[in-house]
């Protein structure tokens, strides 16, 4: 499947690539790098981070892919959750579905979210009328 990239637990979209998602819940999580595993880990308790290097505090956005059906584990920095908390203010204000992509900005790539408005309009005076009064 060429698009299993984004249909994993930590999917992770390539430029231009959108994942339609679901916001569930934030969680704090510390994070290290393991050496020996060669990928990052979550630290549950005090004696782990002793083996771990990098050690940070990142926000664990929990979501639902639509892509999957399943829920997926994004991770943010500070900035990047301050930006989906924007689109997502606009979201419940708006409706539409949010959209999961990450972009290059100079040599990093970051975590991006958009909204996607919905393409038909609510009818302001949602009253009973006639067929005939319609056409």
């Amino acid at each position: 499947m060429d698009e299993y990239h984004l249909i994993k637990q930590f999917s992770k979209p390539k430029e231009g690539e959108y994942v339609p998602v679901t916001f569930i819940e934030f969680k704090r999580k510390l994070v290290g790098w393991s050496p020996e595993l060669r990928r990052s880990v979550y630290i549950e308790s005090e004696e782990d981070k002793a083996k771990l290097k990098r050690v940070r505090e990142i926000n664990l956005m929990i979501a639902i892919n639509h892509l999957s059906g399943k829920t997926s584990s994004i991770e943010l920095t500070d900035e990047e959750r301050a930006q989906f908390e924007e689109v997502y203010n606009s979201f419940l204000e708006k409706g539409g579905q949010l959209m999961y992509t990450r972009k290059k900005i100079g040599a990093k790539t970051v975590s991006f979210f958009e909204l996607k408005e919905s393409g038909r309009k609510v009818s302001e005076a949602s009253g009973k009328s006639l067929l005939s009064e319609r056409i």
